[in-house]
């Protein structure tokens, strides 16, 4: 039985345990040591075969996207799009809470009601209903006719199963992905953006141009996906998730750390998840 106390409402925590704390504490340490020569180079390779290997969630058409950069973790991704769009960027109510910090009383924008010609921005999985937004297909849709390019947080893919994702709709422009939620890696934020066509005046193109992603945080990039099991979390906690779940009488979402109550609270399992109680 899990003890109810450690479930957290109204909150996504991460899921730290002693294997991903040892990992850390070896890297930092210099215990384990990576290549510098090709650094950047190296991790894109790493984080491509990660995204188009790993069992937990599916991107069709990932070959489409030929241009990959290093991104120091999702923020990053965003803060180059709200850099280059500012207040044209459209996002979605119940997306990532940094938007309505950057801009309390932000207006939200509304499928079926998008904008034309102005870009947005939708996690995927989105954390407010901790998986594909319900209405994903027809605001990709939506997005085609009225020539709005999509751009996909995938923040939460790392500790998401049962996700596919076609890359190959006309309207998804780019697609950022980061380890800091999978690999409890917000202590070395990175990940690769993924676009179909590259924009010379973009802040991230600039950036990764003269390879200003700092060598030790790609470094260690690599040495996350080369000492962490791929599909670690669900493959080691899916089973007690399951199990937390069907206790609680709560709904499953399709991302590791949390799940909906009756009362359509989010409530947090991390911590459940990792007692040994």
């Amino acid at each position: 039985m899990f003890d109810k106390s450690l479930l957290k409402p109204n909150t996504i925590d991460i899921l730290k345990d002693d294997f991903l704390r040892g990992v850390q504490q070896d890297i930092l340490t210099g215990t384990l040591v990576g290549n510098t020569k090709n650094a950047h180079a190296e991790f894109k390779d790493y984080f491509l075969y990660y995204v188009k290997n790993n069992k937990r969630f599916t991107l069709k058409n990932i070959d489409h996207y030929k241009h990959q950069e290093v991104i120091i973790g999702c923020h990053h991704y965003l803060d180059g799009l709200l850099i280059k769009y500012g207040n044209d960027l459209q996002v979605l109510e119940h997306d990532y809470g940094y938007y309505n910090k950057l801009a309390p009383g932000r207006q939200w924008s509304k499928p079926g009601k998008l904008v034309p010609n102005k870009p947005l921005v939708i996690a995927t999985p989105f954390p407010g209903y901790l998986g594909i937004h319900p209405q994903y297909n027809e605001i990709l849709d939506e997005a085609e006719e009225k020539n709005i390019p999509i751009h996909l947080d995938g923040a939460w893919l790392s500790c998401s199963t049962d996700i596919e994702i076609d890359l190959g709709h006309s309207a998804v422009a780019s697609v950022g992905i980061s380890l800091s939620k999978g690999y409890a890696a917000s202590w070395n934020r990175v990940g690769v953006r993924y676009t179909k066509f590259q924009d010379p005046t973009d802040p991230i193109t600039i950036y990764n141009r003269v390879n200003m992603c700092p060598d030790s945080v790609v470094i260690n990039g690599s040495l996350l996906l080369e000492n962490i099991p791929m599909d670690y979390m669900w493959n080691t906690y899916g089973g007690k998730y399951r199990k937390a779940v069907e206790q609680f009488d709560l709904e499953p979402g399709n991302i590791l750390f949390a799940a909906y109550g009756k009362d359509r609270i989010i409530y947090s399992l991390s911590q459940l998840l990792t007692n040994d109680r």
